[in-house]
């Protein structure tokens, strides 16, 4: 399936709700189906989070499909190595599969759970005997992805012994700050450092409404949307500010780019500014790797020279995020600079190469979220452009009112 995005020329003026917080709508989903006397302000209808419920709902022996979602898989693995004598076996496409789940379940069989590989290698499916585990003290040595960590304390309170982690480093640490803030408007005590975090074993909790924000990190998406264009406004109901994501963060960082944010009683208002225009610019995502897709395109778009660092799990995201930005860059014209965990540019062409064959979305929502806006550059077309579905199923409905 292709999608045609006409050039934009024109200022773009709208207003329209943003998805709720996919990473907080899953935790939260989780919580909840320990914990009966928990609901949730709201449900995400992000395609993971819909995938997450059906799976944590799922009947307790057979196989169990989780879709192409890494958060699905991690959370229902930690969830069913909890559920006294279920049964199943956890496994989702093939590409989901084959993303990092060993560290997860290395953990987990360390605090007593029965996981085994359905396969010789160490990838899904899984084979996992529920029961309540031990739990007690463990140290995971360098985390490379903050998802294990929240797998394994969202599980904490129903161990016998509680659960005391100690880490090395762990990456993309705002989002166990997420976690711990979600447990504690839950009742559930939970002591956070920046080496690690321990959780009582908890029994029961009070009835309590955990309240699931709106999603910060499609806020990006718009303010590169906004960055280029030629001016214009946008109004997104329902944030607020202090919020319990890291992502929070996009409106600082583009700021230097030309985008204004103040909170009104509507909501977010983002509004284009005139900047001068920065000679070079340093970023580091580590605890928002999520933000580089639609941030280094406005960056690459506009021209300014940068470095971007933190990037250390891009390449284990739904596609190799990194190469994806690469491929765009290369397209244009563009001599980048990439690592493991950076990338870079310091010169520009005069003038962008055109465009002339349809851009891969590489079966990646953010991929897909963040070539949208080259169309105020050029007339662009999209390949699978409905992969947006997986965290934000109204983006281009959304999108078509900047048209």
């Amino acid at each position: 399936m292709e999608m045609e995005l006409p050039k934009i020329t024109q200022p773009i003026q709208a207003e329209f709700e943003l998805p709720l917080s996919k990473s907080m709508a899953n935790r939260g989903l989780l919580l909840a189906a320990i914990f009966p006397e928990i609901t949730l302000t709201g449900i995400s209808t992000a395609k993971d989070s819909v995938l997450l419920r059906e799976t944590l709902d799922a009947y307790a022996h057979g196989e169990v499909h989780v879709g192409a979602g890494g958060t699905t898989l991690r959370f229902a693995t930690a969830y069913w190595a909890t559920r006294e004598g279920s049964s199943i076996t956890l496994g989702g496409t093939t590409e989901l599969n084959q993303r990092p789940i060993a560290p997860l379940v290395d953990a987990l069989n360390a605090l007593g759970a029965e996981i085994t590989y359905a396969n010789t290698r160490a990838q899904a499916p899984l084979h996992i005997k529920g029961h309540q585990l031990q739990g007690g003290s463990l140290h995971l040595g360098h985390v490379k992805s903050s998802q294990f960590v929240t797998a394994l304390m969202l599980i904490a309170p129903t161990m016998r012994d509680g659960l005391r982690l100690e880490w090395d480093s762990v990456v993309s640490q705002p989002y166990l700050v997420m976690t711990a803030a979600l447990l504690r408007s839950a009742g559930i005590p939970v002591t956070l450092t920046k080496y690690g975090v321990s959780i009582p074993h908890v029994e029961a909790v009070d009835p309590v409404q955990l309240v699931i924000e709106r999603d910060w990190s499609a806020v990006a998406f718009w303010c590169e949307a906004l960055a280029l264009s030629v001016g214009g406004s946008l109004t997104l109901p329902g944030f607020v500010d202090p919020s319990n994501q890291g992502d929070s963060k996009v409106v600082h960082y583009f700021e230097p780019l030309g985008i204004g944010h103040k909170f009104t009683e509507k909501g977010l208002v983002l509004s284009k500014k005139s900047v001068l225009t920065p000679g070079h610019l340093h970023y580091n995502l580590q605890g928002e790797p999520d933000l580089a897709q639609p941030l280094i395109m406005t960056l690459l778009l506009k021209k300014i020279p940068f470095e971007v660092h933190g990037l250390e799990t891009l390449r284990g995201k739904e596609c190799d995020r990194i190469a994806a930005i690469a491929e765009v860059a290369d397209a244009l014209g563009i001599e980048l600079e990439t690592g493991e965990a950076h990338i870079k540019c310091s010169h520009y062409p005069d003038r962008f190469a055109p465009i002339s064959r349809p851009l891969q979305t590489h079966n990646d929502h953010r991929v897909a979220m963040s070539l949208a806006p080259l169309a105020f550059q050029f007339p662009i077309t999209l390949l699978h452009p409905s992969v947006v579905e997986k965290s934000y199923p109204d983006f281009w409905q959304h999108w078509a009112q900047l048209v």
